[in-house]
């Protein structure tokens, strides 16, 4: 298996950075985007293990760190605060269009051992969500496999909301540091004026594509019954919802990842699965 990390950059400088994952042989592969969350990082706990799993099972992985995700040199912790309070969905979607763009024109390290017309996405939480909503305009992409994916982006109480705009900064957990992590009310303001862009309830309606939605039982982060809201919304014949028993948010894992667990393992083989049935076709 080759990896190999690079950088992409936005006309302001903003840098994405990314791993490539090659599976061994000559011939043209299946690219699988692998995409992080809310607080998330590629490098964070399980997704190197996940990216490695599908590179061994034959397909490209490409994972990247949302711009102001708050990870600068440090590829296995926060360390920039101040970058990721500037962080918004509007930042995110930007990011987005800057991996598809780059991977759909080619410019990506080992492009030619790509299929690019094809491609798929495996994101957890909000990642997964972005995947759902972007299926709808690039055809490109052909399925989603959405851990533990959120059915809103919204949310923040009325009164947070309130709180926020008045103190300026709302504060966020970081279950994996001392530190607190805040965002300013620009973030608040990207929800807003992208509503209609982050409808993923409306988004899944639409949607032509399969779609496989996991989720642990035991999620407490995003509520199992933000799954059966997807799974609602979504077409039964060509889309399944597959529940993971005791397992939350993360599969029972951890940052930094030591090895991993029954639920995790469970989530790989059915990605895996989904995905030679689905897009190595």
């Amino acid at each position: 298996m080759i990896e190999e990390n690079f950088i992409l950059k936005h006309p302001n400088q903003l840098e994405l950075r990314c791993t490539l994952r090659i599976p061994d042989g000559k011939g043209l592969t299946w690219l699988v985007i692998v995409a992080h969350g809310f607080r998330g990082f590629k490098d964070w706990g399980f997704f190197p293990y996940l990216c490695q799993s599908l590179s061994r099972s034959g397909f490209v992985t490409l994972s990247f760190n949302h711009a102001l995700c708050g990870v600068r040199e440090n590829p296995y912790q926060i360390t920039d605060p101040l970058g990721f309070s500037n962080n918004s969905t509007t930042q995110e979607l930007k990011d987005w269009d800057l991996i598809l763009d780059s991977v759909l024109t080619g410019n990506l390290p080992y492009s030619g051992r790509i299929k690019l017309h094809a491609l798929g996405i495996v994101g957890h939480s909000r990642g997964g969500s972005y995947g759902i909503l972007l299926s709808s305009r690039f055809r490109q992409i052909q399925t989603v496999v959405a851990w533990g994916a959120i059915e809103t982006f919204q949310r923040f109480s009325p009164e947070a909301q309130r709180r926020w705009r008045q103190d300026g900064l709302i504060e966020v957990g970081n279950e994996d540091s001392e530190k607190r992590l805040g965002l300013k009310v620009a973030a608040l303001d990207a929800l807003e004026q992208n509503y209609d862009r982050l409808d993923v309830l409306r988004s899944m309606r639409g949607l032509s594509i399969p779609v496989l939605l996991l989720h642990g039982r035991l999620d407490q982060t995003v509520s199992v019954a933000e799954a059966y809201k997807l799974w609602e919304c979504a077409d039964h014949h060509l889309c399944r919802f597959h529940i993971i028993e005791n397992a939350g948010h993360t599969f029972k894992t951890r940052h930094p990842f030591t090895s991993p667990s029954q639920p995790l393992m469970e989530a790989v083989s059915c990605t895996i699965s989904w995905l030679e049935r689905r897009l190595a076709r």
